[in-house]
C-alpha cells in the first residue's frame, strides 16, 4: 500500500496544486518530514484552511473564498472532508477538473483506534460511502485503493502483511477523481 508521501511524489510531482486543509501540524517527525519532502517536488501549491500558516486563510465550513482569476492543475483534499460539517459543499466548489482526495477508512482497526482519540472527526468512510460522497459532489471517481504509513519499521511491517487485505489494514482511503 502506499502511503501519502508516495502519492504526493508520484501523482503530483510539477503540478500546481491547490491543497484543502493542508497546512499541516508542523510537527517535528518522520511523518511530517516524508510529506514536506514529497511537497517540495510541486511546481506550486497554495494552502487554504483555518490555519494562520495557510496562503488562503478560511473556514472551509463555510466554503471556499473566491478564487477567481487563479489556476491550479489539481486539487488535494487531504483528511479534512471528515471535519467538514457539510463536505458535499465544498466538493461542489472546487475550481480545478481534478482531486484528489484521502479519508478515514472505517473498516481499519488501526483507523478505529485512531477515531477513539481524534474527536474532531465527523464521519468516517468505507469504499462505499467514500463513492456515494464524492458522487454527491458531483465528481467521478476514477481511481480508489487503500493507503497507510511507512514512516516507521514497524508500520513499514504492518504495510507489508495488510498489502494482503487492504480494506481491513489500509487506514486511509485515496480517491482520484475528475469532473
Amino acid at each position: 500500500m502506499k502511503s501519502k508521501a508516495d502519492v504526493i511524489k508520484k501523482e503530483l510531482s510539477g503540478l500546481r496544486v491547490l491543497d484543502l486543509g493542508g497546512s499541516g501540524f508542523g510537527a517535528d517527525n518522520a511523518y511530517e518530514r516524508q510529506l514536506k519532502d514529497a511537497w517540495s517536488l510541486t511546481a506550486s501549491r497554495t494552502t487554504v484552511d483555518y490555519s494562520t500558516a495557510a496562503d488562503i486563510r478560511a473556514d472551509l465550513n463555510d466554503g471556499l473564498p473566491d478564487l477567481s482569476g487563479k489556476n491550479w492543475d489539481i486539487t488535494t483534499a487531504f483528511d479534512v472532508l471528515e471535519h467538514l460539517e457539510n463536505p458535499v459543499k465544498l466538493l461542489r466548489e472546487i475550481p480545478t477538473e481534478r482531486l484528489i482526495v484521502s479519508l478515514p477508512n472505517v473498516l481499519s482497526p488501526f483507523c478505529r483506534h485512531w477515531e477513539k482519540t481524534d474527536r474532531l472527526h465527523l464521519y468516517t468512510f468505507t469504499d462505499y460511502t467514500a463513492e456515494k460522497l464524492i458522487a454527491t459532489g458531483g465528481w467521478k471517481v476514477d481511481r480508489l485503493y487503500y493507503t497507510f504509513g511507512k514512516w516507521s519499521f514497524f508500520t513499514q511491517c504492518i504495510n507489508i502483511i495488510g498489502s494482503v487485505f487492504p480494506p481491513y489494514v489500509g487506514s486511509g482511503l485515496m480517491i482520484h477523481c475528475s469532473r
